[in-house]
């Protein structure tokens, strides 16, 4: 009977020691105090939407202090958090990536567009943050840019989303994304 319990307690406490690594980075991004929580297995039960990430506006346009990301998004940031940074699944990329995204929609931005631009720009960050090298975290914004971005739905594309493009966050650096 112990086992379990100390099994069982052990699962919750990584499941919200990762909730909060994530949060630390969405609220960095955000540059405010923001949570980002994960999904459970009920809640997924229960979720009709396809979305890997959400973030609720009020009706002045307003962001909430939380957003969630669903949970196999989730899970797949939570593999990459604690696996071979070298080699992640696209998955993972996307997890990382989805991490990015809902913290800028934290920080207040509501445009699927330049959310998505701007996450796509701290992919590497994010990536290094949890762990992997500058290379490494450069090859996956590389991956994603270039697998994943082309296949997003048009409101989450924009064509000044470039090197040197209106949504460029630094348009000196010769470095895209």
């Amino acid at each position: 009977m112990l086992v379990p319990a100390l099994f069982l307690g052990w699962q919750e406490w990584s499941f919200r020691s990762d909730q909060s690594e994530f949060s630390t980075i969405a609220s960095e991004i955000a540059g405010r105090e923001v949570r980002i929580e994960c999904q459970r297995f009920s809640g997924a039960l229960l979720d009709p939407t396809a979305e890997a990430g959400y973030v609720q506006f009020d009706a002045a346009g307003r962001p909430s202090s939380t957003g969630r990301l669903e949970r196999d998004a989730c899970n797949d940031l939570r593999k990459y958090l604690h696996g071979d940074k070298g080699s992640p699944t696209l998955q993972q990329v996307i997890a990382v990536q989805v991490l990015a995204h809902e913290s800028f929609h934290l920080a207040g931005i509501r445009s699927e567009a330049q959310t998505e631009c701007a996450a796509l720009q701290l992919i590497d960050d994010v990536a290094s943050t949890l762990g992997a090298t500058p290379e490494q975290g450069r090859a996956m914004a590389e991956r994603y840019y270039l697998e994943v971005y082309p296949r997003m739905p048009t409101a989450y594309r924009s064509a000044e989303c470039k090197d040197e493009g209106e949504l460029d966050a630094a348009p000196d650096d010769p470095e895209w994304p």
